[in-house]
C-alpha cells in the first residue's frame, strides 16, 4: 500500500481488570494496554527544548501540530529530523543503503494477535459485553473528509468467527471503501517494505523468506521460515510475541486463505468482507496507537447510519481476487510492511478532525515496541 509522505527497553503491561462494587453496582477498570517507554519521565514537550527560552518553555509546544502527546524516546534522524518528522527509511547512495540516523516504524503490537492486541480486546469484551477481535490496517474511502484515516471500522468477514474493530492507520490508492488491509504477521511486505532486506530494515535477513509481496505467506506450514524477532529482540521477547507465532495466528482465526492447490496460486485467495461500518474507537485500542478522531460515533455497533454505502444495500458480495483483473473489491486482504503509516505524517491529518496529543500515530523505534516522542517535528517546537 502507499504510504504519502533512540533503541530502548519495553515492557508489556500485565492485564489488570478490577471490579469493584459500589452499592451493588459492578464496575469494570480497563488500564491502558500501551507498552511501557523507555524513558516514561521524559516529558512530551520538553524533550525537544535545545535551549531554556525555546518555544517549549515559552508557548507549552502550542506551536506543535501534536501538542500534548504522549511521552516516549526521541528520534535522533539525519538531518536533525524527529519527531513526527522522523524518516520511514534510510534513503539512497552510491553505495547503497544509508547508514546515519534513527527511523521510524509500525509497532509490532499493532499485529492482529500480539499479546498486547488479545489483552486490549478482552478488557473491552469484559467492559462492554462483546466478543471481537482488534487489528489495524490500511483502508480509504471518498465518503470521509480525511479518506478514513484514524477512523475505526467493524469488519465481517466470511469464515471468521467474530467481527474485528479494525482502525485505519494507513491509506492509499490501492484500497478502497470496500476492501480493509490488515496488519498479519507476515502479510505482505507490498511496495515500501522496511521489514526485511535492508540494513536497516527492522528484521535481519532476505525478504524473499516472507513470501508474496502483496499477501505474504500463503500456507501456516511457511511461518516457521521467518526470523522470529528483529534485530532488535530485547522488546518483543519481552512482550512474549514473535513472528512465526503472530503469522500462524492469522491462519488459526481464518483471517487469510491459502492458495496451495488452489487453480489461481499462491496469495490470490481472501475473505469475502460481508459487512463495514464505522464505529466508535475503543480506548482500549487507541491507548496502542495513540491516535483518534474527534468526530466519532457514539456506539461500537454497525448501525444503518454508520455502514458504509457499499454494503448498505444488502446486496450478496464475493471476494473475487483469485480472478485476473477482479481486483480485490470486497476483500479482507492482509499485509505487514513494517513501515511507519500514513498515520504517522502529519500533512495526511486535518488538525480539526483529531483529539489533541493523537492527531498522529505514534510510531516505534526498530524494536517495533519502544514508542517515540511525536508531539513535535523539530527543535524548539517550531513545528
Amino acid at each position: 500500500m502507499r504510504h504519502d509522505g533512540a533503541p530502548g527497553r519495553a515492557v508489556g503491561n500485565a492485564v489488570l481488570l478490577v471490579k469493584i462494587y459500589m452499592l451493588g453496582t459492578f464496575v469494570p477498570f480497563a488500564p491502558s494496554f500501551a507498552p511501557s517507554f523507555a524513558a516514561p519521565d521524559n516529558s512530551s514537550c520538553a524533550a525537544f527544548s535545545t535551549k531554556p527560552d525555546s518555544n517549549c518553555a515559552t508557548t507549552d509546544c502550542k506551536l506543535c501540530f501534536n501538542e500534548g502527546a504522549r511521552e516516549g524516546v526521541m528520534c535522533n534522524g539525519a538531518g536533525g529530523q524527529t519527531g513526527y518528522y522522523c524518516p520511514a527509511d534510510a534513503g539512497k547512495t552510491a553505495e547503497g543503503d544509508a547508514g546515519e540516523g534513527d527511523l521510524a516504524f509500525a509497532c509490532m503490537d499493532w499485529t492482529f494477535g500480539s499479546h498486547a492486541m488479545k489483552k486490549a480486546e478482552s478488557a473491552f469484551n469484559l467492559l462492554h459485553s462483546e466478543d471481537v477481535f482488534f487489528g489495524v490496517g490500511t483502508f480509504g474511502t471518498s465518503s470521509d473528509p480525511q479518506n478514513g484515516l484514524g477512523a475505526c471500522y467493524r469488519l465481517r468477514a466470511e469464515g471468521v468467527k467474530k467481527d474485528i474493530i479494525a482502525q485505519s492507520l494507513n491509506t492509499g490508492h490501492d484500497v478502497a471503501g470496500n476492501q480493509f488491509d490488515l496488519q498479519i504477521g507476515a502479510g505482505g511486505a507490498g511496495a515500501y517494505n522496511t521489514c526485511a532486506g535492508s540494513s536497516r530494515s527492522m528484521y535481519d535477513g532476505s525478504v524473499s523468506v516472507w513470501g508474496c509481496q502483496y499477501g505474504g505467506i500463503d500456507t501456516k506450514e511457511a511461518c516457521s521460515g521467518l526470523p522470529k524477532y528483529p534485530r532488535d529482540a530485547t522488546a518483543m521477547r519481552t512482550s512474549r510475541d514473535d513472528l512465526v507465532s503472530l503469522c500462524e495466528y492469522g491462519w488459526d482465526q481464518h483471517v487469510r486463505l491459502s492458495g496451495a492447490d488452489q487453480p489461481a496460486g499462491p496469495c490470490k485467495y481472501n475473505p469475502t468482507l460481508i459487512d463495514v461500518a464505522r464505529v466508535k474507537c475503543p480506548d482500549q485500542l487507541v491507548s496502542l496507537t495513540w491516535l483518534q478522531r474527534a468526530d466519532e460515533p457514539e456506539g461500537f455497533s454497525a448501525t444503518p447510519s454508520t455502514r458504509l454505502d457499499t454494503f448498505a444495500s444488502g446486496a450478496n458480495h464475493t471476494c473475487r481476487s483469485e480472478v485476473s483483473g477482479a481486483g480485490t473489491a470486497y476483500c479482507l486482504t492482509c499485509m505487514m510492511d513494517c513501515r511507519k503509516p500514513s498515520g504517522g505524517f502529519k500533512d495526511n491529518i486535518r488538525s480539526e478532525l483529531m483529539v489533541p496529543g493523537k492527531r498522529v500515530v505514534q510510531t516505534c523505534t526498530s524494536d517495533g515496541y519502544t514508542r517515540q516522542n511525536v508531539a513535535c517535528g523539530c527543535a524548539d517546537c517550531y513545528c
